[in-house]
């Protein structure tokens, strides 16, 4: 193989460049490289074997100006695409009439009078797309969107570019009164990058600005705002098109990684269908297709957090399965009643359930949460509230007139009835009482210790009531050998006790 690119096996390789830019030869110049290698005086060892030859192609190269045919007809030039006289050049300046080609080189262009083919490099024809367009992938910015970029996702050409039916429709070549269209290609960008899916706005129209070579307002590059506001985690909207391969389409240019999210960057969480574990989109044609694809309908709410046993975490949409992680914590204690001072806590208890994935207060926005359900920063809160404002129905952690709160700073609760909030409740001044539980802290609730005291240091409690003596006023709640009276299948179970109502005998 050549070495740096260079070839010299045909025509084209002899007057083109290596990687280095630097061209083989120039027509006329005495100083071009295939002449100083060829040298005899000059030559290396590679290519003194061969420097015999320096007198013919000093000849063609000066005298001949690279000529590949001598013609009485054409100029040295005709085969040069850097030559004035290039035939690219001489089509043009007859204003795309190929009629003038076909007087010598025949109707079909297979060679006619001139027994000269234009078919031996035009395969398709001089008038076929791939005749001006064919190394078209190698322009700029082409090839990402082509189908070789890091997303892997192909756009057609009219994504971007009016494609004409011939050659000769107004708009490609020609302008309506048929003089030639000047360069450069009009950039009219299309459908794809004028989308603004449902529920985002956009600042105006997609556009491209031949000066910046930047595309401004496109949906492929993230230039659109959800419901609360552009993602400003995203590193750059407005790609410059002459800049290829300097990272301006990797993940998180478009969309930050994550969207203005809690920080977490387990995409697969929540939208496995596109991409990997190891962040590689598996899915071209559902990434930048015009919506968000969230979850696997098959899996339900598992798809995003929880697994076989229920949708609580763990794990949590970061991928953590530890209860010390805030996103994981107490749930399962709550969903599965491990604590065994009453049955399973239903998700609705402390958070807005969703119908489905986009449901009104499931996705409100980025951020960690307070309880209000607002974001700490200021902005709407994301994904499973806590203890949400104007939740529908009886919320048992809202019983006996309590005011639930989460704190996500010291990630506890307060306020809480199942944790002895509630007036009835706060009326027992038994000290040492955790109302307060950390969410993240393990090792479980002790009776007499946590919500109230055993017995409650509220009258009509006596201090020297023991546990047995509890079912002498709730029956319902707890039998004679003070063990809380729990029933039901198992992941269904009920208990009078934490059911917002304290049953006491008649």
């Amino acid at each position: 193989m050549p070495a740096a690119g260079y070839s010299t096996s045909s025509y084209a390789g002899v007057i083109a460049g290596g990687t280095d830019a630097v061209s083989n030869a120039t027509a006329g110049d005495p100083d071009s490289l295939l002449l100083t290698v060829l040298d005899p005086t000059k030559a290396d060892a590679t290519h003194q074997p061969v420097s015999d030859l320096f007198g013919m192609v000093q000849s063609w190269i000066v005298a001949c100006d690279l000529s590949f045919v001598d013609s009485s007809v054409h100029r040295p030039g005709i085969l040069d695409p850097r030559s004035a006289d290039f035939h690219g050049s001489l089509v043009r300046d007859h204003q795309y009439d190929f009629s003038f080609c076909q007087k010598c080189h025949g109707d079909d262009f297979a060679g006619g009078a001139s027994k000269v083919s234009c078919l031996t490099c035009h395969s398709d024809g001089p008038t076929a797309c791939s005749t001006c367009h064919g190394d078209i992938a190698s322009s700029a910015s082409h090839a990402r969107h082509l189908g070789g970029g890091p997303l892997g996702r192909s756009y057609s050409c009219a994504e971007c570019h009016l494609v004409p039916t011939v050659y000769t429709d107004v708009g490609h070549i020609f302008l309506a009164d048929g003089t030639l269209d000047p360069p450069p290609a009009e950039v009219m960008l299309g459908a794809k990058a004028a989308l603004t899916p449902e529920g985002t706005t956009r600042a105006a129209p997609p556009t491209f600005d031949p000066a910046t070579q930047a595309c401004s307002n496109v949906y492929c590059h993230g230039a659109v705002a959800g419901a609360t506001g552009p993602d400003t985690a995203a590193t750059n909207t407005r790609p410059v098109w002459t800049a290829p391969g300097t990272g301006q389409a990797d993940c998180g240019s478009c969309h930050g990684l994550p969207p203005n999210h809690n920080g977490s960057t387990a995409c697969a969480s929540c939208h496995p269908s596109v991409v990997d574990r190891d962040m590689s989109i598996i899915a071209p044609d559902k990434h930048i297709d015009g919506q968000v694809e969230l979850g696997d309908p098959a899996a339900g709410c598992t798809a995003c957090h929880g697994g076989p046993a229920n949708a609580a975490p763990p794990p949590d949409l970061t991928g953590a399965s530890s209860s010390a992680s805030l996103g994981v914590g107490a749930h399962q204690a709550h969903l599965t009643g491990a604590a065994h001072l009453r049955g399973p806590i239903a998700c609705a208890e402390c958070h807005r359930v969703p119908t489905e994935v986009l449901s009104p207060g499931h996705f409100v926005g980025h951020g960690p949460v307070d309880s209000s359900g607002l974001g700490v920063d200021g902005g709407a809160g994301v994904g499973a509230q806590v203890f949400p404002v104007g939740q529908p129905g009886p919320v048992l952690a809202s019983a006996g007139g309590a005011a639930p709160s989460w704190d996500h700073a010291r990630a506890t609760c307060s306020g809480v009835y199942c944790h002895g909030g509630g007036s009835a409740l706060a009326a027992d001044t038994t000290p040492g009482l955790d109302r307060a539980p950390s969410w993240t802290s393990t090792g479980g609730l002790t009776c007499g210790l946590s919500c109230h005291g055993l017995p409650p240091a509220v009258s009509p409690h006596l201090p020297s009531m023991t546990r047995t003596d509890c079912a002498s006023c709730h029956p319902r709640t707890v039998d004679p050998s003070g063990t809380l009276i729990i029933s039901g299948p198992l992941g269904a179970e009920t208990s009078a006790h934490i059911n917002g109502v304290i049953d006491v005998a008649q």
